[in-house]
């Protein structure tokens, strides 16, 4: 197996971001190691519930050594049960002019104090970035040289993992992911429209391998699978196809940053900008202002013509509702429309809490066998008003409190739960098919 999938995230809203102080000092004692903010904790819970919501999900973390980073992916690893592994290649960039030090990661000994039961020590840095800094150029030569030695390295340790989760730093994740699809700087644009990749906080980007990169058939051999080839990962082909999502947080994007801005990510500089920006407008809602909101999933039957066939909805097909408190709700599924009536869902009459669906394939490393997974031939897919894209099975109809203020304290041992509200929702059957 190789590893197919990479998704790739920046840390939480930082402490020293919000308007106003007092700011925490860094609990490692190091330089610019500060921790998230209590918004910034929200995220990566947020960021650990969108996870756990798709079909494709990460079997394990790696982390920059970096105290917020490491707060970003603890609610990840203990809502999806994967480990996480401390990883100095993909840390923070620092230019060799930063004053008055250039920090250094703790370590595995004394970040273990804080995380403990969430990092494994199984696991050495692929990469040392210089402590001298390094120059823009010589940060993406280090991503660049970063990728095959690492990839390389999990598919030996690891080879039953096919999907992978990289929490690191604004620069770093952009830089990443430019080196990934093989271009020669960051700054330059994905398209002829000059789209970059975006990099707010808990931002998430994926990147998936184009298949014909990684194994080729000999048309010739009669479809013999031992005709397989495998193609080195410098070879491999990659595509973008999740840039900077936010959709998930209930904040939408903040505190974006690009390569063309004149000041370094998480500077003095930067914080004091954005500092000036905010304090008339923080998006961050506080006390009694606070939205108390849900995300509704509900399970809708697409009619099909034969039962032995699956209904598939195509990735970029527009979905639309309305009338969801009417007897007759409309849907428009692609270039189709429905009209829906509701039934009872047999057999979930109750929900509980960690009642959510993991999709894993191992519960740790070390096994290869699948998960089966059936599909039923009513074709019933789940709707979310928060990710069209995502296919939900029937029985995922929790909801969960995207406002659940549980505080997620380092070195705790409580578990984050999937959800906090749940509601019974009756399926949708649609029918009377009209053209468009």
């Amino acid at each position: 197996m190789v590893v197919n999938t990479i998704y790739i995230a920046r840390h939480g809203y930082r402490s020293n971001w919000l308007p106003e102080g007092p700011y925490p000092d860094p609990l490692t004692g190091i330089d610019s190691d500060v921790p998230l903010a209590e918004h910034g904790v929200q995220q990566a819970k947020e960021l650990a519930h969108y996870l756990l919501s798709l079909d494709n999900q990460p079997e394990a973390a790696f982390t920059s050594p970096f105290y917020r980073c490491l707060q970003t992916t603890q609610p990840i690893a203990k809502l999806l049960e994967i480990p996480v592994y401390l990883e100095r290649g993909i840390g923070e960039w620092y230019r060799p002019d930063r004053k008055p030090v250039i920090p250094v990661p703790a370590g595995y000994e004394i970040l273990s104090k804080y995380f403990p039961g969430i990092i494994s020590p199984e696991w050495d840095s692929t990469l040392i970035p210089s402590e001298k800094g390094e120059t823009e150029q010589e940060m993406y030569m280090r991503f660049k040289t970063f990728w095959p030695l690492f990839i390389e390295r999990v598919e030996k340790e690891y080879p039953n993992v096919e999907c992978i989760l990289l929490v690191t730093h604004a620069a770093s994740k952009i830089a990443l992911g430019m080196s990934l699809l093989g271009y020669d700087n960051p700054r330059m644009s994905l398209n002829e429209n000059g789209d970059k990749i975006r990099s707010g906080s808990c931002s998430l980007d994926k990147y998936e391998i184009l298949k014909k990169s990684y194994d080729t058939l000999d048309e010739t051999d009669d479809q013999n699978q031992t005709s397989l080839t495998y193609i080195p990962f410098n070879d491999r082909k990659w595509v973008l196809t999740m840039n900077g999502n936010t959709e998930f947080l209930s904040g939408g994007e903040e505190m974006n940053w690009s390569f063309d801005c004149v000041v370094e990510a998480g500077s003095d500089a930067d914080i004091k900008r954005r500092q000036e920006t905010k304090k008339n407008s923080s998006p961050i809602p506080k006390g009694e202002d606070q939205i108390e909101t849900e995300t509704v999933y509900i399970s809708v039957d697409i009619p099909s013509g034969n039962y032995k066939e699956r209904t598939d909805i195509a990735k970029n097909a527009i979905l639309q509702y309305s009338g969801l408190e009417t007897d007759a709700p409309l849907f428009r599924i692609g270039n189709k429309l429905y009209e829906g009536s509701w039934e009872r869902l047999v057999g979930t009459e109750l929900a509980f809490p960690n009642a959510a669906h993991i999709h894993k394939k191992t519960a740790g490393l070390l096994s290869s066998a699948e998960d089966s997974e059936t599909t039923n031939a009513g074709q019933s897919k789940g709707l979310s008003t928060a990710s069209d894209a995502d296919t939900q099975k029937q029985e995922d109809v929790g909801v969960p409190d995207s406002t659940n203020k549980s505080e997620d304290h380092a070195g705790d041992n409580e578990e984050v739960q999937p959800e906090k509200i749940y509601r019974i929702k009756e399926r949708i059957v649609l029918n009377n098919v009209r053209p468009m």
